[in-house]
């Protein structure tokens, strides 16, 4: 369930290997996440706080500041490092137009695209950095068995174990 622009978005539940994915890429950003971040999934960021139109969403993974008090609830986009989802079939378009857009425009500065076998072709994860001359994202790579990269913070995810059943 998200809320964007004042109005309540309810999706259906995800598949269990939606969830299997999400759960295990987390744990392994988790396991590298230096004390300065926090690793969470399913919980509610603030996009934006327009009190008539407020924008608030669930990504299915969110890195977030040591700052921020974990009883707290939803998390300013302004102490996320990186959002990433797992696309599903029910959420293609909005996993790959619409909340990327709105990340963008809240200023979280990476985003991560997992894509299953149900929805493309392989499995892969496509990763995202925020353009400041143009506000919107730019691809940094697509990763099929492998990231490693050292933003938000130094990662070397071997894909294999996320992906696989």
């Amino acid at each position: 369930m998200s809320l964007v622009h004042g109005e309540l978005v309810v999706n259906p539940r995800p598949r269990p290997i939606h969830q299997r994915i999400a759960r295990r890429l987390a744990n392994r950003i988790e396991e590298a996440a230096p004390d300065a971040w926090q690793v969470d999934t399913d919980v509610d960021v603030l996009l934006d706080d327009d009190e008539a139109e407020a924008v608030e969403i669930a990504p299915g993974i969110v890195v977030y500041s040591a700052e921020h008090d974990v009883y707290e609830r939803p998390i300013p986009a302004a102490l996320v490092g990186l959002v990433a989802e797992v696309v599903s079939p029910s959420t293609k378009r909005k996993d790959r137009r619409t909340q990327p857009a709105l990340y963008a425009e809240a200023g979280v500065r990476h985003y991560w695209r997992a894509e299953t076998d149900q929805t493309a072709p392989a499995f892969a994860v496509y990763t995202y950095e925020l353009d400041d001359a143009t506000g919107g994202y730019v691809a940094t790579g697509v990763h099929h068995d492998r990231i490693t990269t050292g933003v938000p913070f130094g990662l070397d995810i071997d894909l294999k174990g996320v992906r696989e059943r």
